[in-house]
């Protein structure tokens, strides 16, 4: 089969279907009748029903998760993606919701990260079906629901479902993955500061806060304070020199002030400008109480930089690069608690243990505690392994290349695979827009991952 120009001429079914997902605002919510909300309920719902019109088997997991599936035989093979997506934030071009085509790109929340890879590998599966092709294994594309949380709704399908021979996660990038780092979520709590003696500060602390979600650079953050000086003045002359985008809010003595950063994924750190560091690093220039310039100061310094030198965690190794950290949520109310949310990625060669008990110490440095919330151990693949040599030649053919096999700071659900990776579907020039406002993807990259994941399918599959 031609797969370069099958999948030219499924395109325009692409953009239509994927266009249908995307308009769905499937970010997590509390709810006492859905798993993780309406919105990511009704996301499932639609794709299982795009696959029941097409004529594809499929199963819903008590809205945990769902499968689509086509093919015979003893062998499972899984394709797992994600359909749940991080909040949208502000300032897009155009709604995150309405799906819009621009200089041959789609934009939406979502149409990256995943679910624009999703419908390239349903796409993929669905010519394979159109053109009469019996795959001697069976295969599934297993949809997933709170990946950009907590892996609940996955967790709980391998729970109820078979466990695939083997398969790919087509949320990373091309050529393929074979290593991805261990990640890290959690938290950091800090009694607030005892104010003795008799000081009296200039400018009053009242609140901070900033950041919802660990695996996002967070790119806004706000204090309020109150003082009878001119904060306005001060703050508007400090984000001048700094170069950094604030705004400010006064009712009386009362000022609220807002920092704005960059997003980025986690995973990269270093390409988003932290709006809570940005925060940090200006109160210090602050008249507040010297007891809390104190606590502030020691996080500035332990989470300035990306790569956790100033948390004693600075490690790389050749398989997958540098540790990463991100401070990825803040909370303080000055009569309780002090609250960090914190996001590790750490090399495929580094103890997890080890990791956790440094940010323990950093911790009990500080009067505080730590609780792990997440730990998912690192993900490696030797790189002569006949299933991963399969998937990169079918890509190196494709593309006329000699890549190699790399590693990513992501994590892909082909953690929960006895035997996977991630395949796809960014290319190395591929925009990464990933958890950013006017995230989107080139329709030609979709084009190119629908081909790409057809012939893997087949090769795996004949």
């Amino acid at each position: 089969m031609d797969f370069n120009k099958l999948s030219s001429m499924y395109e325009e079914e692409f953009v239509t279907k994927v266009s249908q997902i995307l308009k769905i605002p499937s970010v997590y919510e509390d709810s006492e009748e859905y798993p993780y909300g309406k919105p990511i309920d009704d996301v499932l719902e639609t794709m299982l029903h795009i696959a029941q019109k097409d004529g594809f088997l499929t199963k819903n997991i008590d809205g945990h998760a769902a499968h689509i599936e086509f093919g015979e035989g003893e062998e499972l093979l899984g394709i797992l993606g994600h359909l749940d997506v991080v909040p949208a934030g502000s300032d897009w071009t155009t709604p995150p919701f309405e799906p819009t085509i621009r200089d041959g790109r789609l934009f939406a929340r979502g149409a990256q990260d995943d679910k624009g890879p999703v419908m390239a590998a349903y796409i993929a599966m669905k010519i394979l079906k159109d053109k009469g092709f019996k795959p001697n294994k069976r295969v599934r594309l297993i949809l997933g629901t709170d990946e950009e949380r907590d892996w609940k709704g996955i967790d709980y399908y391998f729970k109820k479902e078979e466990m695939p021979t083997f398969g790919f996660s087509p949320d990373a990038s091309f050529p393929v993955i074979h290593a991805e780092k261990g990640l890290l979520d959690s938290y950091i709590t800090f009694p607030t500061p005892f104010f003795s003696g008799h000081e009296v500060p200039a400018v009053e602390f009242v609140s901070l806060s900033g950041g919802d979600r660990l695996n996002m650079v967070p790119d806004q953050a706000r204090v309020v304070l109150r003082s009878k000086e001119d904060l306005e003045t001060h703050v508007n002359k400090y984000a001048a020199e700094h170069k950094v985008s604030v705004s400010v809010d006064k009712i009386e003595e009362t000022y609220t002030i807002t920092f704005y950063g960059e997003a980025a994924h986690a995973s990269k750190p270093e390409t988003g400008v932290n709006a809570i560091i940005e925060l940090l690093t200006y109160l210090l220039t602050v008249p507040i109480h010297s007891e809390w310039k104190h606590k502030l100061k020691k996080i500035t310094e332990g989470f300035n930089q990306t790569d956790g030198s100033g948390l004693l965690l600075k490690q790389s190794d050749e398989d997958s690069g540098a540790l990463t950290s991100n401070l990825g949520s803040l909370s303080i109310q000055p009569d309780s608690s002090l609250t960090l949310g914190v996001n590790v990625r750490y090399p495929v060669t580094s103890e997890g243990e080890e990791i956790i008990s440094t940010l323990q110490s950093y911790a009990e440095e500080n009067s505080g505690t730590l609780e792990v919330y997440d730990h998912l151990k690192a993900l490696f693949m030797e790189k002569n392994h006949p299933f991963l040599e399969t998937l990169l030649r079918v890509y190196n053919e494709a593309v006329g290349k000699n890549d190699t096999p790399v590693s990513i700071g992501g994590a892909t659900y082909a953690r929960s695979l006895h035997a996977g990776v991630a395949f796809g579907a960014m290319f190395p020039d591929s925009p990464d827009t990933a958890h950013q406002k006017d995230e989107h993807v080139r329709l030609a990259d979709m084009k190119k991952a629908v081909e790409i994941y057809a012939a893997s399918i087949y090769e795996l599959a004949k």
